[in-house]
């Protein structure tokens, strides 16, 4: 799929490297806003796009519920079948809490801001370790 092709209305990409950085537009990753679509959008980067490497930045999310909860689960097995990494970052307080409270903190990986979680990415994909 090339870029031309793909445009993402809740996700702002930008490539660095192997790496796609996918910072959400959206403030609130609830059933206020057409979940499937950002679904789709967030899987398309995997299925057709071919990313193995992806960093989700939610700068913007103030709020998130089970179904976008369920959307960020479901990218992160998609990404794991696939043999890709995926980490989110920059989450704001109440994201943060709903991670912790549903005890996703630490099943996700979460990093603080985009180069942590580049780098917890690791090694380039096809190189030894």
């Amino acid at each position: 799929m090339s870029s031309g092709e793909f445009k993402p209305r809740y996700l702002l990409l930008e490539q660095r490297g192997e790496i796609t950085v996918a910072t959400l537009r959206i403030s609130l990753l609830s059933e206020d806003i057409n979940l499937e679509q950002f679904g789709h959008e967030l899987f398309a980067l995997v299925e057709q796009a071919g990313c193995r490497k992806l960093v989700v930045n939610l700068k913007e999310v103030q709020m998130v519920t089970s179904a976008g909860l369920g959307k960020m689960i479901a990218l992160h097995r998609k990404m794991h079948r696939l043999e890709g990494v995926v980490s989110f970052c920059h989450l704001q307080p109440a994201v943060e809490e709903v991670l912790r409270t549903s005890r996703l903190i630490t099943y996700l990986t979460v990093r603080p801001d985009i180069a942590a979680a580049m780098a917890a990415l690791g090694p380039a994909l096809g190189q030894g370790t």
